[in-house]
């Protein structure tokens, strides 16, 4: 049962975590500096000269980032249990929703001290994560309620 469609979305919201991770969420434009620090999910990055400068206030937009992105891995291989399979779903949705209020606050209310974000498309993809996260579960309950309806027949 693991060529579910399941599977491919909980794989699908996996990668996306993955990706934005690995990608910068934006350049920090500030206010009369030539210097655009780049905004990552782990770090602030500075490059003045040769040496990067990282300001690792950023780490719990990983950390927020990272749990997903595990879990929907894990979650792939709970197919027997579906019940536990629905909560590592809601779970991941949970997480994502507490990355994205994270991303918000650290736009709206620490970086627009510094400078103003100019985010990249890459800051987009945990919404795609939990869209995909969001349809594993559907997909998930659906199957529980094609196999109580089987019980019942018998």
């Amino acid at each position: 049962m693991i060529q579910r469609k399941q599977t491919i979305y909980l794989f699908l919201a996996a990668v996306a975590c993955i990706v934005c991770m690995c990608l910068p969420l934006g350049t920090l434009q500030l206010q009369g500096m030539g210097v655009e620090p780049v905004l990552y999910n782990m770090a602030l990055v500075q490059t003045e000269g040769n040496s990067p400068a990282y300001d690792f206030a950023y780490l719990p937009l990983f950390i927020a980032l990272a749990i997903p992105a595990v879990v929907a891995l894990v979650a792939i291989f709970l197919f027997k249990n579906r019940k536990l399979q629905a909560r590592l779903c809601s779970f991941n949705l949970l997480l994502l929703l507490v990355w994205m209020a994270l991303f918000a606050y650290y736009k709206y209310f620490q970086l627009t001290a510094i400078g103003e974000l100019q985010q990249t498309w890459s800051s987009v993809l945990p919404f795609v994560a939990a869209v995909f996260n969001y349809l594993a579960y559907k997909g998930i309950k659906a199957d529980e309620r094609l196999v109580r309806a089987a019980d019942r027949i018998r």
